[in-house]
C-alpha cells in the first residue's frame, strides 16, 4: 500500500488491486459450497455444479490481469498556481503503448483531500498508438503542495465477475497559495495638514532638498526632531526629509509555533494547524501584492527560522507561502532596522500572541519607521511575558508607543481588516 503524507493527515493510495466482484464473489462461494457438500454427502453430481460456479470466476481474475492497461500519462495544470478556494484545471494526455486496440475501462485520479479522488468516469476505446486527452476542474480546500494522481484505470470483464484497478503514470505536485485579495488603495491613507505622509506616495522628484515638518509621534527619534521649527511651533516638531519617500516596507509575521493560541494538535485537509496563522499568510501575500503594485520595495521577515523567500522574486516567494509551516525554532533576535539608520519607511507585523522579546523589539525599533501597523489575531488580553518583560495588553503597549493597531476578530476577512484599519488610522 502506498501512503502518501500530504496536505495535513495521510492519503492511502492503493496500488493495483485485482478482485472479484460480489457476483463473482457469491458464484465462487457457491462453487466451494457445492464442491464441501459433494464430499461430505457423496455426492459425484455435485462436483459438476462446483466446476461450473467455481472456474469461471478464477478464469475472470486471470483475464483481468492480462487486461492491465498500457499507458503513457502526462500531465499538466493551470494555472501554474492556484489559490486555495478557487479552481485549477488539470489536463491528462494519455497515449496507448501497447500493440492491440485498449479495452472498454474507466478512471478517476486521486485527490489529496476530500473525497480523495474524482468521479467515476468511462474511458474511449484507443487504437494501438493513439492517444486522448482527459480533463477535470479542482478545487483545492487550503494552501499547500499536494499531489495530484496518480490515474487510476478500472477493468472488468464482460460477465462482471472480476474486476481490477491500475494505476498509471505519475504524481503532479501543485503549488495552491493561501488566498489573496485586493485590498483597496485609499483604505489606509495617513496624509494630514501636519506633514504625515500618505502610505503609498513617493515624496519628491530627484534634486528636490526641501524639509517638511510634522509633530512629533511617540517613538519618533529624537535625533529627527527639528528644534527651530519646535521652537516656533510651541510643540515638538520632526523632520522628514522631502527626497525621502516610503520606498521599502518590512511584514514581519509570527511563524513560530508557540505564538498561536489556536495550534490544533491534529491538523487534516479540513482543518489547517492554525486557522489564525493561514488568516495571517493571506494578509502578508494580500500586503506583499498591494505594496509592490504602489512602487515599494517589500521585505518579509519571519519570528521563527526563515522558510519564506525573497518577496522579489514572486514565484519563489508565493511557492514558500504554500510550503511554509509553523516552526518550533525560534529565529535570530529580531533587527528590523539598522541602529543609526534613518527612517526606512513603513512597518506591517501580523502577530497572534507576541511574547515579551517580541513586542520589546517592535517598541524599541519604532522610531526606525515613518509608519508601524500591527494586525493581532488575538482576544484582547495581557501578553506573554518573557525574559523579564512587563505583562500587558500587546495592542494598548503598541499604541502608546505610536503603532496603528487592529485587533483582527474571528470571522474578518483581510479585506474588512485592511479597511478597518484605514478607519483606525484616523482616530
Amino acid at each position: 500500500m502506498d501512503t502518501a503524507v500530504r496536505f495535513g493527515r495521510p492519503v492511502q493510495r492503493r496500488g493495483r488491486v485485482v478482485t472479484l466482484t460480489l457476483r463473482g464473489g457469491t458464484v465462487l462461494a457457491a462453487g466451494v459450497l457445492a464442491l464441501v457438500v459433494a464430499y461430505i454427502a457423496g455426492w459425484p453430481e455435485l462436483l459438476i455444479i462446483a466446476c461450473f460456479c467455481g472456474i469461471p470466476p478464477l478464469l475472470a481474475l486471470v483475464f483481468v490481469v492480462r487486461m492491465r492497461p498500457r499507458l503513457s500519462v502526462a500531465r499538466f495544470t493551470t494555472p501554474a498556481i492556484v489559490t486555495a478556494g478557487t479552481t485549477g484545471s488539470a489536463r491528462l494526455r494519455l497515449g496507448n503503448t501497447a500493440g492491440a486496440k485498449s479495452s472498454p475501462a474507466h478512471w478517476r485520479d486521486y485527490l489529496p483531500w476530500s473525497p480523495g479522488a474524482t468521479r467515476r468516469q468511462g474511458l474511449p476505446v484507443m487504437d494501438a498508438g493513439a492517444s486522448l486527452s482527459l480533463q477535470y476542474a479542482f478545487t483545492p480546500p487550503r494552501r499547500g503542495i499536494p499531489e495530484l494522481g496518480p490515474l487510476v484505470i478500472e477493468v472488468a470483464d464482460p460477465f462482471g465477475f472480476a474486476r481490477g484497478e491500475f494505476p498509471v503514470g505519475d504524481r503532479q505536485r501543485v503549488v495552491v497559495a493561501p488566498e489573496t485579495v485586493d485590498l483597496s488603495q485609499g483604505a489606509v491613507d495617513i496624509a494630514s495638514d501636519s506633514g504625515s505622509a500618505r502610505l503609498f506616495q513617493h515624496r519628491a522628484l530627484a534634486g528636490e532638498h526641501d524639509i517638511m515638518t510634522r509633530d512629533y509621534r511617540p517613538g519618533d527619534a529624537l535625533r529627527r526632531v527639528h528644534w527651530k521649527a519646535s521652537a516656533h511651533h510651541g510643540d515638538l516638531m520632526v523632520r522628514e526629509d522631502e527626497k525621502r519617500s516610503h520606498a521599502e516596507a518590512l511584514i514581519l509575521v509570527d511563524t513560530r509555533r508557540g505564538s498561536y493560541r489556536d495550534v490544533s494538535r491534529t491538523p487534516s485537509t479540513d482543518r489547517p494547524e492554525s486557522e489564525h496563522f493561514e488568516w495571517a499568510l493571506s494578509m502578508v501575500a494580500s500586503l506583499r501584492d498591494h505594496l509592490v503594485k504602489g512602487g515599494l520595495r517589500v521585505r518579509v521577515m519571519e519570528t521563527a527560522v526563515a522558510q519564506l523567500a525573497d518577496a522579489d522574486h514572486v514565484d519563489d516567494f508565493v511557492e514558500s507561502l504554500a510550503r511554509v509551516r509553523l516552526s518550533y525554532q525560534d529565529g535570530p533576535a529580531l533587527i528590523l532596522a539598522e541602529p543609526k539608520a534613518d527612517s526606512v519607511g513603513s512597518l506591517f507585523a501580523v502577530l497572534d500572541d507576541p511574547d515579551g522579546e517580541t513586542l520589546d523589539a517592535l517598541l524599541e525599533q519604532r522610531g526606525s519607521f515613518d509608519l508601524a501597523v500591527a494586525f493581532l489575531l488575538g482576544p484582547p488580553g495581557p501578553g506573554r511575558p518573557r525574559g523579564g518583560s512587563p505583562a500587558g495588553d500587546p495592542a494598548e503597549r503598541l499604541e502608546r508607543a505610536g503603532w496603528t493597531v487592529h485587533r483582527v476578530v474571528d470571522g474578518e476577512g483581510v479585506a474588512a481588516a485592511w479597511h478597518a484599519l484605514g478607519g483606525a488610522a484616523d482616530d
